[in-house]
């Protein structure tokens, strides 16, 4: 079976279309309802088994398209179905883990409920009361989920959901009446439309053309649909220029190139904006791991960064602040985009690849069903996903590799293996963890710490991960070096807190021949 390719990293840049005339700001408008039409009436015949790409010339005469405008509200379809196929299986087993999660919370609440008395068995009760109304929620949306993927079927809401749902409460969503609501609805159905590039074609794109102005001026000239053409006085297109205030410089060398140039516009509250998507152009790689690697661990108010020599030991560390919780989404953006200029700054002084870790936060949102309100706000403020996409992209401009690896047991063996031994937080060994686990080296417990488990001999056939699951299971993680830990697991050896930096070597640990010195973590 061919592996499937990696898609190229894109680039997007965005302009709004100012002082657009009235009458092309109306032409505008009645393309994208046109587009939105044929989009709608395409899903159906879809859903009823058609092939798409059968019905082109029946679509161009009925809706007077041209051929590369009926491609680009195919393939546009064609995404979004995809993308919906291809998150099916992701949803259904997430919908399964927390609805696992849910199921032991209740058996939880249950046992409490019954050795309760008084207000708290009361409080357990109406507790237990929505839980299971929304264990059972869980279960149909579930239900739901694994029928469509058995019959094959797809859900698309043409304006979102959210905005359907809103005609159920009007006037807490800011609408009249009905007919209120049904006109902002179809406006935002009909907001937008998409213009298909290929790299074969005049500036990269048959149906919007680009002509570099220089500084940051572009002239736009767009092909309206056969249907619009005579609304236009017979002309079939329409011009305007506009000014591009980031990513000049890569459209323009990008139509240099010759390079495929996609185009959607949207309608906003403020008028039309024009978006430009290409292949982000080739870039000359500055980072080496043979260096060493730079290991980035996300936390909800900051990013820990450790850096690594050729061997694996820390040389430099660094806390970049990034607090989320409470921003507006331009906020968010913002303080995103510093944290990753000063990470990106640090990487190009060290020369080295950054290692991220891998992380699934819908299952992390599973297992933390029922654990607490501070929680829930932390991760539904980190925005992780619009994190990594500006670190990838901010990377490939500067020419430093991104590496993701699996996060298991990382902050387990950063605090028992690094936190003390460096003298490092935790969360910093946990990215040393990630930069040494990008390297291929090995996370077996330290021999030269006492303080840490020995791995049992009769384990070391199975993998390590196996040790580090007894010890997080059995809360040695809390009681690592750099935790507030409060209680000691039941399997390491018993120790105080405060003498953690002064304890005395084993009998024996002269014999083990000294290494070189290590550098410090903050060199």
């Amino acid at each position: 079976m061919a592996r499937k390719r990696a898609p190229k990293p894109q680039r997007t840049y965005q302009a709004r279309l100012k002082a657009l005339p009235e009458g092309e700001a109306a032409l505008l408008d009645t393309y994208a309802a046109l587009y939105s039409q044929a989009e709608r009436r395409l899903f159906a015949d879809w859903a009823r088994g058609e092939r798409l790409a059968g019905l082109k010339p029946a679509y161009q005469r009925q809706y007077g398209l041209t051929a590369r405008q009926f491609n680009a509200i195919r393939r546009g379809l064609e995404g979004r179905i995809e993308s919906v196929q291809e998150q099916r299986s992701t949803l259904i087993a997430q919908k399964k883990r927390a609805l696992r999660k849910t199921e032991r919370l209740i058996a939880k609440l249950q046992q409490k409920q019954e050795q309760a008395s008084g207000e708290r068995r009361h409080k357990l009760r109406q507790r237990l009361h929505q839980k299971k109304r929304r264990l059972q929620t869980q279960k149909d949306r579930l239900a739901s989920l694994e029928a469509d993927h058995r019959a094959g079927r797809v859900r698309l809401c043409f304006g979102s959901r959210k905005r359907f749902h809103a005609q159920f409460d009007l006037a807490a969503n800011g609408h009249a009446d009905h007919a209120a609501w049904r006109a902002d609805w179809r406006r935002a159905r009909d907001s937008p439309f998409f213009v298909l590039g290929s790299g074969d074609e005049t500036a990269g794109c048959q149906g919007c053309q680009a002509q570099y102005r220089g500084g940051q001026r572009f002239a736009f000239r767009l092909r309206l649909p056969n249907a619009l053409v005579e609304r236009n006085g017979g002309y079939r297109y329409i011009t305007f220029e506009v000014d591009l205030p980031y990513g000049a410089d890569h459209l323009a060398a990008a139509l240099e190139r010759g390079q495929a140039i996609s185009y959607r516009f949207q309608r906003d509250a403020k008028g039309w904006r024009v978006f430009a998507t290409t292949e982000a152009l080739p870039f000359e790689r500055r980072s080496d791991r043979r260096l060493g690697v730079i290991g980035v661990d996300l936390n909800t108010d900051h990013l820990a960064v450790a850096a690594t020599d050729r061997h694996g030991n820390p040389v430099a560390t660094r806390r970049i602040p990034l607090v989320l919780y409470g921003c507006t989404s331009e906020q968010a953006k913002a303080r995103i985009g510093e944290a990753v200029k000063a990470l990106m700054a640090f990487a190009g002084e060290q020369g080295k690849p950054i290692a991220v870790e891998r992380l699934d936060f819908e299952a992390k949102k599973a297992r933390l069903e029922g654990e607490g309100v501070r929680y829930s706000r932390m991760l539904s403020a980190f925005a992780y996903g619009r994190l990594l996409a500006n670190l990838k992209a901010r990377a490939h401009d500067h020419g430093i590799e991104v590496l993701e690896r699996n996060p298991a047991y990382t902050s387990v063996i950063g605090a028992w293996k690094f936190a003390e031994r460096y003298g490092i937080s935790s969360h910093q060994a946990a990215a040393l963890v990630i930069a040494r686990r990008a390297m291929n080296l090995s996370e077996r417990p330290n021999r030269r710490d006492h303080n840490a488990l020995l791995l049992p001999v009769r384990n070391r056939s199975r993998h390590v991960w196996s040790f580090w699951k007894q010890v997080a299971r059995g809360g040695a993680a809390h009681a690592a070096p750099g935790r507030s830990a409060q209680g000691r697991s039941r399997s390491s050896p018993a120790r105080d807190p405060g003498q953690a930096r002064s304890v005395t070597p084993p009998p024996g640990a002269g014999e083990i021949p000294a290494r070189e010195p290590l550098p410090s973590p903050f060199g």
